[in-house]
C-alpha cells in the first residue's frame, strides 16, 4: 500500500483505461519453454506472496518432495529444462518427536532474471550428516515496503534432546527426541540479516508474527498474550505429571503422538499489536485492542484480535472475536472484520444480519479504503463475499462489489490487497451450485469503475501457453525425453487461480496451477529391495535408467500422467491485446452452462493457505 508521486501518473493512467481498454498482463518467470519457474529446488509447491515497487518479488515454497533425491537427482530436475511432479513428503513435527522434522515452508525472492533463489532465516543446528540435506525452518513472509524489508513469521531451527527415559525396557533411548525453541515468532529480514521478536508472552515459545509494514517502518501482526485455558490444563496433566519422565517438556507442550502417549499443540491466545522498526530493534510496542473478552468458565474457545495490514497513515486492519449485538453468550461468538485507529476498534459487521457469520478485513490503501470479506450463508451454504469500506465517503458502509454478474452471486470472492487506486486483487470461485469444494481463478477488480474481471482472461496468449501458428494460437506442446528412450508429449497448461498482491504500478504477485508431467517413484524396503508394500522404513526414491536419467510416469497407453501444481508467477502490465481463445475456464464458456459445477481443480494450497494472505487460523 505504497504512496510515492512517481508512481502515481502510472497507476491513475491504468485505472483510467481499466475499464474501457483493461490492462493486459503477462507472466514474467515463464521461458521460451513455458517453464514456469516459480518455486525453489525441493520444493513441490509454490505461491505468490508480496512484491514492492522497486522490483522486490517474494513467494512461498511449500512442501519438500518425498523421494530421496541425491546430489545428482536434485542437479538433474533442476537443471532440465521440463518441470516435474514428485509427491510430497509428510509432515512429521508434531506427530513423530523422535523422526527428523521437515519443515513445509520457505521463502524465495526473485533475481532479475525472475529465478528463484531460497531465502535462508537460520542456520540448522543439527549436524549435516543427520539432516541429509532436510530443512527444519519453516517460515512464511506476509509483506514488503520500499525499502526492501520483509516481515513474517518463523519457527526456530530444530534441535536434539536426550531422552529422558533410559530404562532397559525403553528400545528407542539412544535415538533424541526433537523439538524447537518456538514454532511462531515474528521476524524482519533488513539487508541480508534477521531480526526476531520475542513476543510479550514467551512461554514454551509464545507465538507471534508481523503481517504487514508500511514505508515508515511501521510493522502489525499479532502476539501472544496467555495460553488457552484448557491447553494450560493439559500442559499441568499431562506434559507436567504423567509424561514428565518420559517425554520432555519442550515436545509435549509442542504437541506430538508417540507410543501411546498424545498431546495437543500449544494454542495461545493472541491480540494484535503494532510496533515501530528501526535498525533491528522494535520499539513503541502498541496493543490495537479487542473486542469481545472470554465469557467466564469458557476455556477452549479462541478469543483473539490479529492486525492484518496497514497503511502509510498508520491505519490498520484485520479482525476481532465480538459478541453479536452486545450479548455476551457463547452461541453469539463471531469474528469481526476491524479497523484499528487511533486507539479505538471500530467493528464493520451489521450485527443485524443474522445470515452473516463472521468476517475479517484483509487490506487498507493509503486513501484509507478497505477491503476484506465476510462470511454469509447463500442458498444454505456459506460463501465469503468481498467488501469494500472507504473512511473518507460520507457516510462509510459496507459495500458488496458485482462479480461477474449483477447483484449478488453464489461465488465466493477472496480480496487479498488493494493499491492507491484502489484497484483490488484476490481469488473468486468460477464454479456454481451447490458443490463446497469449487475452482477459483485470480481476480482484478477496479473500485473506481465498479469493474471486476477473472484474470486469466487479462493475459497475452503467450503467458497461457499458446504460441502462434499463421493467423491462429495454438497450445504449445512439451516434448520430453526421458529414461531408456522413452518420448513423452503433453499441452502446457496455466491457470492464475489467486493474486495476493497489487503496487501501485500494476505488477501482480499471484499463484498459478501448471500442468507438469509426473517422475515415476518406487520404494526400497530397509533390505535395499525394491517393495510394492512399503512400510515406515521404506524409503521412496527416482526411477531412473542406467545413464541416470528420469523415467516418466504414463498410464497403460504410454500417455504421460501429469498434475496441476502451484507455481508463483509475476505478473506486469504490457502492450498488445489480452488473449480471446474460450476456453473451458473461461467465463464466456462457464457462464454459458447455468452454473453447471465441473468440480474442484485441487487448488493444492496445503499447509501455505494458513497464511496467504496473513494469519487466518481460527477456532
Amino acid at each position: 500500500m505504497t504512496n510515492k508521486l512517481q508512481l502515481s501518473l502510472i497507476a491513475a493512467a491504468l485505472s483510467a483505461s481499466f475499464s474501457a481498454n483493461a490492462v493486459v498482463y503477462k507472466i514474467e518467470n515463464i521461458d521460451d519453454f513455458f517453464k514456469v519457474n516459480g518455486t525453489t529446488g525441493n520444493s513441490r509447491s509454490g505461491f505468490g506472496v508480496s512484491a514492492n515497487d522497486q522490483g522486490l518479488y517474494i513467494g512461498g515454497a511449500s512442501g519438500q518432495f518425498a523421494p530421496v533425491l541425491s546430489e545428482e537427482d536434485e542437479k538433474l530436475l533442476t537443471n532440465n529444462r521440463v518441470d516435474t511432479a514428485l509427491s510430497k513428503a509428510k509432515e512429521t513435527n508434531t506427530t513423530a518427536p523422535k523422526n527428523l522434522p521437515k519443515a513445509s515452508n520457505f521463502i524465495f525472492t526473485f533475481d532479475d532474471q525472475f529465478l528463484p533463489t531460497f531465502l535462508a532465516i537460520f542456520q540448522e543446528s543439527i549436524d549435516s550428516e543427520t539432516l541429509d540435506g532436510a530443512i527444519t525452518v519453516s517460515s512464511f513472509a506476509f509483506d514488503s515496503n520500499t525499502d526492501g524489508l520483509i516481515v513474517g513469521t518463523t519457527s526456530a531451527a530444530a534441535n536434539e534432546l536426550d531422552d529422558p527415559d533410559q530404562s532397559d525396557g525403553n528400545t528407542y533411548k539412544d535415538l533424541p527426541f526433537y523439538a524447537f525453541d518456538y514454532k511462531q515468532r515474528a521476524f524482519v529480514f533488513d539487508s541480508g540479516v534477521v531480526h526476531t521478536f520475542e513476543p510479550e508472552f514467551s512461554l514454551y515459545g509464545g507465538q507471534s508474527g508481523i503481517s504487514a509494514i508500511n514505508n515508515n517502518g511501521l510493522v502489525v501482526g499479532y502476539e501472544s498474550v496467555a495460553i488457552e485455558p484448557y491447553y494450560v490444563e493439559q500442559i499441568d496433566k499431562r506434559c507436567k505429571d504423567t509424561y514428565k519422565e518420559t517425554i520432555p517438556l519442550a515436545v509435549c507442550t509442542a504437541g506430538f503422538s508417540y507410543n501411546g502417549k498424545s498431546n495437543n499443540e500449544t494454542r495461545y491466545a493472541l491480540q494484535a499489536v503494532s510496533w515501530q522498526y528501526s535498525n533491528g530493534t522494535l520499539k513503541n510496542r502498541t496493543p490495537l485492542g479487542i473486542l469481545g473478552e472470554r465469557i467466564k468458565d469458557d476455556n477452549y474457545y479462541r478469543y483473539n484480535s490479529i492486525a492484518l495490514d496497514v497503511n502509510n497513515n498508520g491505519v490498520a486492519v484485520g479482525r476481532s472475536v465480538a459478541f453479536r449485538n452486545g450479548k455476551k453468550e457463547l452461541k453469539y461468538r463471531f469474528d469481526v472484520a476491524t479497523v484499528f485507529n487511533n486507539g479505538e476498534v471500530i467493528d464493520l459487521m451489521d450485527h443485524s444480519e443474522t445470515t452473516w457469520v463472521g468476517s475479517a478485513s484483509t487490506a487498507i490503501n493509503d486513501n484509507d479504503v478497505v477491503v476484506g470479506y465476510v462470511t454469509k450463508y447463500i442458498n444454505g451454504y456459506p460463501r465469503n463475499k468481498m467488501f469494500v469500506y472507504d473512511m473518507g465517503a460520507a457516510s462509510p458502509g459496507v459495500e458488496f462489489p458485482s462479480d461477474f454478474n449483477s447483484g449478488e452471486s453464489d461465488l465466493a470472492s477472496y480480496p487479498k490487497d488493494i493499491n492507491l487506486e484502489s484497484v483490488v486483487v484476490g481469488s473468486v470461485d468460477i464454479d456454481g451450485g451447490t458443490s463446497t469444494a469449487r475452482r477459483t481463478h485470480a481476480f482484478i477488480y477496479d473500485h473506481k469503475q465498479a469493474d471486476f474481471q477473472d484474470l486469466n482472461e487479462l493475459l497475452t496468449c503467450g503467458s497461457k501457453g499458446y504460441v502462434q501458428a499463421g493467423d491462429s494460437w495454438t497450445k504449445y506442446q512439451v516434448e520430453a525425453t526421458g529414461g531408456d528412450g522413452q518420448v513423452i508429449s503433453y499441452d502446457v497448461d496455466i491457470s492464475v487461480v489467486d493474486a495476493n498482491k497489487i503496487t501501485d504500478d500494476g505488477t501482480i504477485m499471484a499463484t498459478a496451477l501448471v500442468t507438469l508431467p509426473r517422475v515415476k517413484t518406487q520404494w526400497r524396503d530397509e533390505d535395499g529391495s525394491i517393495t510394492t508394500t512399503p512400510d515406515t522404513n521404506s524409503v521412496e526414491e527416482l526411477v531412473v535408467d542406467a545413464n541416470g536419467n528420469v523415467v516418466f510416469d504414463t498410464d497403460s497407453q504410454g500417455r504421460p500422467l501429469t498434475e496441476q501444481i502451484p507455481r508463483a508467477v509475476v505478473l506486469t502490465p504490457t502492450q498488445g491485446t489480452a488473449c480471446d481463445i474460450v476456453e473451458d475456464t473461461s467465463q464466456d464458456f462457464v457462464y454459458e452452462r447455468s452454473g453447471a459445477n465441473v468440480g474442484f481443480i485441487g487448488l493444492l494450497l496445503g499447509g501455505f493457505a494458513l497464511f496467504v494472505r496473513r494469519f487466518g487460523a481460527k477456532k
